[in-house]
């Protein structure tokens, strides 16, 4: 079902209201600069900020649907929650602190439809990509998630929460929502044999507070055991090819 969406952004959020009109006016900043249609999906876990009612208001200006759930039930449940009541024809997910470049949606959509790849991945690790202001420490821990998860899946970035994908992908697919690599979920099962990965610089939130602690990496670690036994149980083959580039103006943060 596209309902003449053609690219459907799913945000999941808890507690950022402060980051979600900076975050819409990038988006509408670099969709203006295309022929392309786009909706944002705010899907919020209960936000006790009131990140929910400032969507809300925001919708009077951005094309925009809101969810919101009873509860704080997980980012990649939140992903997958969006993703289902999505109108696009292609499917993607960032976050809401611009921490993803917003530039890069264009060359996700081009890439997905007009350049063969089912998938396509937002990646710091590949030529021309990177980090911008994330400490250290948060890199060393990100590169150490990378190395574990290379071992079952062929994408570079495969930690990556900034990925756009056919609906084909993840139809009929049984997604486990557990932790908050759900990048790491879907490129592990979900149903595709190309993918790309697109360069793009990773910045460090600028409002609001970071969601990583201890819980959320002993959740990736029992997310991976469990993608691993699945990877073992169902071998698939995994073809990469080059992206489709579309240049857009940057957008100031």
């Amino acid at each position: 079902m596209s309902s003449g969406v053609d690219l459907s952004i799913v945000v999941p959020t808890y507690n950022e209201s402060l980051s979600l009109e900076d975050l819409c006016k990038a988006i509408s900043d670099v969709m203006r600069q295309t022929p392309l249609s786009y909706e944002i999906v705010i899907v919020d876990d209960n936000s006790p900020d009131g990140t929910a009612d400032r969507a809300r208001q925001l919708a009077q200006d951005y094309p925009i649907q809101v969810l919101q759930r009873a509860g704080k039930l997980g980012l990649s449940s939140a992903v997958i929650d969006g993703w289902k009541i999505s109108k696009g024809e292609v499917l993607a997910v960032t976050d809401a602190d611009l921490s993803h470049d917003p530039t890069v949606f264009p060359s996700m959509v081009a890439s997905v439809r007009e350049g063969g790849a089912e998938v396509a991945v937002g990646s710091r690790y590949v030529p021309g990509g990177g980090f911008g202001n994330w400490p250290m420490v948060r890199q060393i821990v990100s590169r150490t998630a990378v190395v574990l998860g290379s071992l079952i899946c062929p994408v570079r970035d495969v930690t990556s929460g900034f990925v756009a994908l056919r609906r084909s992908v993840i139809e009929d697919v049984q997604l486990n929502p557990i932790g908050f690599k759900i990048g790491l979920e879907l490129l592990v099962r979900g149903r595709y044999q190309t993918f790309c990965e697109i360069p793009y610089t990773f910045q460090d939130r600028e409002k609001g507070a970071s969601k990583l602690g201890w819980k959320e990496i002993r959740n990736y670690l029992v997310q991976l055991t469990q993608l691993f036994l699945f990877s073992l149980r169902h071998s698939q083959r995994r073809r990469r090819v080059a992206p489709v580039l579309v240049a857009v103006e940057g957008v100031r943060r």
